[in-house]
């Protein structure tokens, strides 16, 4: 908010300017029929010299004075009173004085967007949040299409406590700068993302964070803190849930003692017992679990001899996607090697499931897209993500798949891109 304060008070120190300007033109006749009368334009005249030399006290005198009955000396009259309002670094009185402004009568057609657009903003940052929306709904009305009126209009919304409203508007302000072919900010997603939750949007907060996600490099902090929000509010079932730590791994953030934990846990809980103990030997390996940890060695004694089991039970599913009994089945047996980080060996599985069909054909067509992915056809995995529709959980995450997809894709085409050959006048 600081940089629109101060873009605010340019914006008011040119409103004074034009107001000088007004001034000036109060000395000729207007042809627009406009009228100041001798004396009042007199005094606009001495009132212009106390605030040019610093007298803001005489300044504020000579208004006070001022006698304005004329619908161009009320507009005179506010200009000279915004001038000092901003002198004084006084907001209370510049939204004052630009109410007064509007209400005279005599602003430009062409101006009362703009200065609507300040009004809205001086009535926010005064608390006065009612006045502000009436202000900043009839610039958007007049044509203002700055995007800083629009966020200040949502902020206002959200004051206002109107959480639909704020997200309508901020969805149209976000649209609007991708149609313009302007980049959106961090900032606004986040925002959007905060909305979303306190609405309890959870399509909306994968469909922010998975926009923000996309464009990448993104920290892998950044990645943990999306997903964990996402997982605490959404609360998807057990295999979506994790699908998500999943991809935290691939994002590498899984990062606290709680993470590999929580992973671990789950995995194990779904029948993936040589992912859960890879998932703790990684958080023993790498520092993240101690070897007395509560949690983590009591599991890990009971997985090492389930997960020997389970990966004799694998071994001989690679190339016989084509002979499952069923769809079903064949996603069954997909889901065991994806837990074994076999995934283009899981590619095949998945497929046979969708052409023999499924109960859930959003779970196969995730997994599918998860399986393309992390074995690196982006292609092919953003094609398996983009079946699957709907606002339910599975459409969540691939939401946020896709965005690893589209993260990773735009990074390998960024260092795949030869460096520019600088030429020299002997070449």
């Amino acid at each position: 908010m600081k940089k629109m304060w101060r873009s605010s008070i340019g914006a008011a120190v040119l409103l004074a300017g034009m107001m000088a300007a007004g001034q000036a033109a109060a000395k000729k006749e207007p042809e627009t029929g406009l009228r100041a009368a001798a004396a009042f334009r007199e005094t606009v005249q001495r009132t212009e010299a106390s605030l040019k030399s610093g007298d803001l006290t005489g300044a504020g005198g000579l208004i006070a004075s001022l006698n304005a009955t004329t619908p161009f000396e009320k507009y005179l009259k506010a200009g000279l009173s915004m001038e000092l309002a901003v002198k004084r670094n006084d907001v209370v009185a510049q939204r004052k004085a630009i109410a007064e402004l509007l209400e005279s009568g005599a602003v430009p057609q062409a101006q009362l967007g703009h200065l609507n657009h300040v009004a809205g903003f001086l009535s926010y940052q005064t608390g006065a949040i009612d006045n502000a929306v009436v202000y900043l709904t009839r610039a958007r009305e007049l044509g203002v299409t700055d995007p800083k009126a629009a966020l200040l209009l949502v902020e206002s919304y959200v004051r206002q406590r109107k959480m639909d409203a704020a997200a309508q508007l901020l969805d149209q302000t976000i649209a609007a700068q991708k149609q313009a072919g302007q980049a959106v900010p961090a900032s606004w997603y986040d925002r959007a993302g905060t909305i979303a939750v306190a609405r309890k949007d959870w399509a909306a907060l994968a469909r922010y964070s998975g926009e923000r996600l996309a464009a990448g490099p993104i920290a892998a902090p950044t990645w943990r803190t999306a997903l964990a929000i996402y997982m605490e509010g959404a609360r998807p079932d057990k295999e979506a849930q994790l699908d998500l730590y999943r991809l935290q791994a691939a994002t590498g953030s899984l990062a606290s003692e709680r993470d590999y934990q929580g992973y671990a846990t789950l995995a194990a809980a779904q029948g993936y017992a040589a992912e859960a103990k890879s998932v703790l030997d990684a958080g023993l390996s790498g520092g993240k679990l101690q070897s007395n940890d509560p949690v983590a060695t009591p599991l890990l004694k009971t997985l090492k001899p389930r997960a020997v089991t389970y990966l004799a039970a694998i071994k001989g599913l690679p190339g016989k996607a084509g002979s499952a009994a069923s769809g079903a089945k064949a996603e069954q047996d997909g889901d065991k090697l994806l837990a074994n980080s076999q995934f283009a060996e899981a590619v095949p599985y998945y497929r046979t499931a969708l052409e023999k069909g499924v109960q859930d054909r959003d779970r196969a067509a995730t997994r599918l897209g998860i399986a393309l992915a992390r074995s690196g056809d982006f292609n092919g995995a953003r094609a398996a993500l983009a079946e699957v529709k709907g606002n339910g959980a599975w459409a969540q995450v691939a939401t946020f798949w896709a965005a690893w997809v589209d993260a990773r894709a735009g990074a390998n085409a960024a260092s795949a891109t030869p460096p520019a050959v600088t030429r020299t006048a002997a070449n």
